[in-house]
């Protein structure tokens, strides 16, 4: 692939955000492949240097997350995590599926006492801004969650501090049953 054809990839990912496509895609150069599941398709994601800053990152479009709600986004990308980091030794990516109810169940043990309404709405918003991000992949009709993409951006640094994170987690409650 020349560096022509790269710099188009690279151009694609910074209009769209991570790239799914044909498992039979060549890789550009400065990006990760991440196949997915079934080996069918896979994400393409920008990589870039170690030592960028976090203006070049927002130039990228790469910034760590989606700033509008950030605490509510934290929280759902968090819960997500716990519900679908399937073996907390291996990475997260690309985990397992859950029921957004199982998600919002977590989310719902982290803050209680917040109305029903108010959590779905701001969870929803959330589950949006990390599936336009690419944090989450979400299937609407069947109401599941993965981890998304960007989550496979996380180093091997990054795990210890997500592990603890994910055992400080509470797990999805059976059925989802609430105590109110």
């Amino acid at each position: 692939m020349s560096d022509a054809d790269a710099a188009l990839w690279w151009a694609r990912a910074r209009a769209e955000g991570p790239l799914r496509m044909s498992a039979a895609t060549r890789t550009p150069a400065g990006m990760l492949r991440m196949v997915e599941q079934g080996g069918e398709r896979c994400w393409l994601l920008p990589r870039p240097p170690d030592d960028v800053t976090p203006a070049v990152l927002r130039e990228l479009r790469m910034s760590a997350l989606p700033v509008e709600f950030p605490n509510e986004t934290n929280r759902v990308l968090a819960a997500a995590l716990r519900c679908c980091w399937a073996d907390v030794q291996a990475s997260p990516w690309p985990g397992q599926s859950a029921t957004m109810h199982e998600v919002m169940d977590v989310v719902d043990q982290l803050i209680p006492g917040r109305e029903r309404e108010v959590l779905h709405r701001f969870g929803m918003g959330a589950f949006r801004r990390l599936q336009s991000s690419r944090w989450l992949v979400i299937d609407d009709e069947a109401q599941t969650v993965r981890l998304g993409p960007r989550v496979a951006t996380w180093s091997d640094q990054d795990f210890p501090v997500l592990r603890d994170l994910w055992r400080e987690l509470p797990p999805p409650r059976p059925d989802g049953k609430s105590d109110r």
